[in-house]
């Protein structure tokens, strides 16, 4: 540390959250937070709200910015390599381009569009919508001529073959024959009728004896909100605090009358910092409910209805997603399930998607299966479940491929 009259060169320092437009660096030296000078011009003239504060990743504090921007912090002004913090993939934003130069293209296209609307001031909306879809496509382009002559980033990820190669997956080889006409979702014939690859898995192992349920992720969030809704939403936790949010159920019967919920939930929840800071609580409640693994059914049923706000907050509320959720502590060991919870809780954000589309059960025996059509990929969430639960959950796991057999 620095004496009063000394001052700090900053030799050293890290971002604290990667994922905002205009990055915060705290400097390991003297502790001071502050902005790069490079990100000074585009944060004054369209992000000045964002400026005095920054939001710490792991632990969503807001911590205040004490020494303004300072020039050659981050590592691009210091020449240094640059890390890679691609988005995530989503409709509109698959691409790797889009989604490792998110940053960059949203300073470009913000300053096109800004540029264009101040020197047409009287132009018509359907003319700036124009422009504006116009700046995107430009500035879309200028960043992929960057990329080729000079990239910023490794943009190589693992292929689905290369990750079931590793994670030495099993994989079911199924060969269906697609419909000429295929309806929304559904595009193989089976018995005279288009249906989904799904369902067609579900038809191919029902034969072979087993008994099958569409999973995804929903269900999980079910067992996460009422196993752990006395943990997370504890009051003696000094950082719960009341949040508000429309009730998930108006939204999906499409009213637009949107009921309010007030609720607690801690200001770091679903971080990788939340269960850092509440480890000690985390032991204690898993080890509760472990204690109690053979009463695991009545537990649930009993925290049904005072999970109910978490789980609204989750999406995780409707009575199908309950009864999966139920279903899967009768398939699945007890200590599996406290193995699940302990999961999500370690990262809930970045753990709660990827999970199979099926689990197929019969007697003491369970699969999770991830379906994939004839040209459908792994997303990277589903790459990134598989590799954890290679390493963490170990849960019994195969990925069954239809292949095109005829139209």
């Amino acid at each position: 540390m620095q004496t009063a009259n000394e001052v700090c060169a900053h030799a050293k320092v890290e971002c604290l959250n990667q994922h905002e437009l205009i990055r915060k660096y705290r400097c390991l030296s003297c502790g001071a937070v502050m902005m790069c000078r490079c990100d000074e011009k585009f944060g004054r003239r369209f992000l000045s709200h964002q400026l005095d504060v920054g939001t710490e990743l792991k632990t969503q504090r807001r911590v205040p910015v004490t020494h303004g921007f300072q020039p050659n912090i981050c590592a691009e002004c210091r020449n240094e390599p640059l890390e890679a913090h691609p988005a995530a993939q989503i409709y509109g934003r698959t691409t790797k381009i889009k989604r490792y130069y998110w940053r960059e293209l949203f300073f470009e296209e913000t300053t096109l569009a800004a540029d264009w609307d101040e020197q047409n001031p009287n132009a018509t909306t359907n003319e700036r919508l124009a422009a504006h879809n116009a700046t995107k496509e430009a500035a879309l382009k200028k960043i992929k001529e960057l990329h080729k002559k000079s990239p910023k980033y490794d943009m190589s990820e693992p292929s689905q073959a290369e990750i079931i190669k590793e994670q030495n997956i099993g994989v079911l080889d199924l060969y269906a024959q697609y419909t000429d006409k295929p309806e929304k979702g559904k595009a193989i014939l089976w018995d005279g009728k288009a249906i989904s690859p799904e369902e067609f898995v579900c038809q191919h192992l029902k034969s072979e004896g087993w008994c099958v349920e569409k999973l995804e992720s929903t269900p999980l969030h079910a067992l996460f909100g009422v196993f752990l809704w006395l943990l997370i939403q504890d009051v003696t936790d000094p950082m719960n605090r009341i949040v508000c949010f429309g009730r998930r159920d108006n939204w999906s019967n499409s009213k637009f009358d949107v009921n309010l919920i007030q609720t607690f939930l801690p200001e770091d929840f679903g971080c990788e910092g939340y269960a850092q800071r509440r480890e000690a609580e985390i032991t204690e409640h898993l080890n509760w409910i472990s204690e109690h693994k053979d009463d695991l059914i009545w537990l649930f049923d009993y925290w049904i209805g005072g999970s109910s706000d978490l789980r609204q907050y989750l999406w995780a509320h409707r009575a199908e997603d309950l009864n999966k959720a139920r279903l899967l502590l009768t398939i699945m060991e007890p200590m599996k399930i406290i193995e699940i919870l302990q999961y999500l809780l370690n990262d809930y954000w970045h753990h709660y998607l990827g999970w199979p589309d099926l689990i197929a059960y019969r007697e003491d025996d369970y699969l999770l299966v991830e379906v994939k059509s004839s040209n459908d990929k792994l997303s990277n969430d589903q790459k990134r479940w598989i590799i954890n639960n290679r390493n963490c959950l170990h849960l019994p796991f195969a990925i069954a491929k239809l292949h095109k057999m005829s139209t």
